[in-house]
């Protein structure tokens, strides 16, 4: 019965915390969008839906594999074998998240040059690159948390995380008090990043208190490297696919309004009236990871 009702409760919290950030982020993408203009919006909403897959890539269903095998291993009470898997998909979350950083950066040039059409150069990209290993390792620790049923400190992150985005992104605008497109791109992904930053080490502190009491517990051995790699590959297929697909459609909005006859700026502009959520894209798929 005691399970349930912390079940239910986890259960509330997490909705409770999904709804609230959502509807925070309309508001705040509605004062963006009426900033900064709608050609900014749709600049900005392009280079979201390459993070967006990037961090489907940095990610890739590890968080999800941490969750289950620490959920296995503390139910049998192997309690520091469930923290050596904490501790070996941060190991891979690092790498991926640097692999898809370099990445980023690798194909920074091609995508400034053929799908954004040079409309912005590669530093907005390059930036959106410094945060990616810290998502990654803040979904491990976030599905350990759920592993562990305490989703509610991850919750906690999120809604600070949120808040600090808000405030160093009109800090960002307001210092940076410019038309100029590529400015205002590198003034939000910067603000974004700051967020990761915080959150991650919110996220680092919450999970060193919280390992403590397991720290003492004996525990029989396991392979992990092995059960990890077979929960998290095919998670990472399916995401990267859906994700890049989704990425895809982004871009071929204003290529096909510019084949209509429209300039890019005109076609990228009306493609900012459409998705005047510019965080969506993005926003969405970290949650989902």
């Amino acid at each position: 019965m005691k399970k349930a009702k912390l079940f239910f409760i986890n259960g509330v919290i997490l909705t409770i915390t999904s709804l609230a950030l959502r509807g925070i982020g309309l508001i705040f993408n509605i004062y963006v969008a009426n900033k900064v203009g709608s050609e900014a919006i749709g600049i900005f909403s392009l280079i979201m839906s390459v993070y967006s897959f990037a961090i489907t890539i940095a990610t890739s269903g590890i968080g999800i594999a941490c969750t289950c095998i620490v959920s296995a291993e503390f139910a049998k009470k192997n309690y520091i074998n469930g923290l050596k898997a904490v501790k070996t998909s941060i190991l891979f979350a690092i790498l991926l998240g640097v692999v898809s950083s370099i990445l980023i950066i690798v194909f920074a040039p091609l995508v400034s040059a053929t799908w954004l059409k040079n409309s912005v150069s590669e530093i907005p990209l390059y930036l959106i690159s410094l945060g990616l290993p810290l998502i990654s390792v803040s979904s491990v620790i976030g599905g350990y948390f759920s592993s562990v049923e305490k989703p509610y400190k991850s919750a906690i992150s999120q809604v600070l995380e949120t808040g600090v985005k808000i405030i160093a992104s009109i800090i960002l605008l307001y210092i940076n008090d410019t038309k100029d497109v590529e400015s205002i791109c590198i003034s939000l992904i910067l603000a974004d990043v700051i967020s990761e930053i915080f959150s991650f080490s919110l996220n680092i502190i919450f999970y060193l208190v919280d390992r403590r009491k397991y720290l003492s517990k004996r525990s029989l051995p396991m392979q992990m490297k092995r059960k990890i790699f077979k929960i998290a590959f095919p998670i990472s297929i399916t995401s990267c696919i859906r994700s890049g697909l989704s990425s895809l459609k982004q871009f071929l909005i204003p290529i096909r309004l510019e084949l209509s006859g429209m300039s890019y700026s005109l076609a990228v502009s009306n493609y900012g009236l459409i998705s005047r959520n510019g965080y969506a894209c993005y926003n969405v798929c970290k949650c989902i990871n």
